[in-house]
């Protein structure tokens, strides 16, 4: 199939035309987070022709994922699929012609150069703001351009920011405390309101990658259930005390305050950043009469008080407990560190 059938339509857009077609091709973009969000950003940029995208995220496919997560199917529910990898194979079908990074990790401090170095441009797919502020942080250091993006109940929100420009944290210096903000684990989520989120983002993007100099300076916000839209403008300036912009302390990119574990919001399950690889063969080996599931890049293990996934790295997510001290000693007890 030749490059003018493939995007003969959005070629003819007068606007757009070849130049921004060969833009897209030319540009990489990182996805952090391939569920609601990412995993209908990814799709339309793949579609598309961006030329190179990269997707990064943690967690499995699971049966709730289905109703609001395109790309996925029954199948990679029940195989609990890591989603990167169920995603980027399913792109790979889409558009043969562009390159799809899959990165089965967990964003934090110590990996924020090696998932995100390398790109024009990542977009915002996660559901938390530890790793949006971490986003921010690192945006704001390396000079990139990165795309905000949520939703929860009937709401959705999306907005860019712009490098010279005020980031996240001028006008939020620190995130919101948890237990302040909806998720959609707490509120709940319609499809709708997920496809409002991402067209806004696969719109910044397109702009942020074809016509730079003419990216909207807005934070939308939207509900589906009156059908209103609304836009802020964002300041133009960073602002004086930003500890980003104006101090250059980046918060979110200390390592040393990033922390070593997480409760996974509404999955009853604890990750963990250990301190050494472990060879998951061996992993499977020793634990043999549990009937371990070993795979390329991780190991499922079935125990009595619950599940251990190790991972390739040095991560790990232990399901059963949403208590940290908890977590920690069942992996010790049978993983050690």
């Amino acid at each position: 199939m030749s490059r003018a059938s493939r995007y003969d339509r959005q070629i003819r857009v007068a606007s757009f035309g070849t130049e921004g077609q060969d833009r897209l091709l030319a540009s990489r973009v990182a996805i952090i987070g391939v569920g609601a969000l990412g995993s209908r950003v990814a799709e339309d940029l793949a579609r598309s022709g961006v030329g190179y995208i990269r997707l990064v995220d943690r967690d499995f496919v699971e049966l709730g994922n289905l109703h609001r997560q395109h790309l996925y199917d029954e199948h990679d529910a029940e195989r609990e699929e890591p989603k990167v990898l169920a995603a980027a194979a399913r792109l790979s079908t889409i558009n043969s012609d562009i390159e799809i990074d899959a990165r089965l990790a967990d964003l934090d401090a110590a990996q924020a150069d090696a998932l995100l170095d390398g790109v024009d441009l990542v977009i915002d797919g996660t559901d938390n703001f530890r790793t949006r502020y971490l986003v921010n942080d690192w945006s704001v250091r390396e000079q990139r351009p990165w795309i905000y993006g949520a939703c929860v109940g009937t709401e959705a929100m999306a907005a860019a920011f712009l490098p010279g420009r005020a980031c996240l944290r001028c006008m939020f210096p620190e995130p919101p405390p948890a237990e302040s903000t909806a998720t959609c684990e707490t509120a709940g989520i319609l499809p709708p309101a997920v496809a409002l989120a991402t067209t806004l983002q696969t719109m910044l993007a397109f702009s942020v990658l074809t016509e730079p100099g003419s990216v909207p300076t807005k934070f939308y916000a939207c509900s589906t259930a009156t059908g209103e839209i609304r836009s802020f403008d964002l300041p133009s300036q960073s602002a004086a005390a930003c500890p980003a912009c104006a101090l250059r302390t980046f918060p979110a990119l200390d390592v040393d305050t990033a922390g070593d574990a997480q409760v996974l919001c509404g999955r009853n399950a604890v990750q963990l950043t250990t301190q050494s690889e472990h060879s998951l063969e061996a992993l499977a080996e020793r634990f043999r009469d549990h009937a371990p599931e070993l795979r390329k890049q991780m190991l499922r293990i079935d125990l009595p008080e619950g599940r251990i996934t190790v991972f390739r790295g040095g991560r790990a997510i232990v399901q059963g407990t949403d208590d940290i001290a908890r977590a920690r000693a069942l992996f010790d007890r049978y993983i050690g560190d």
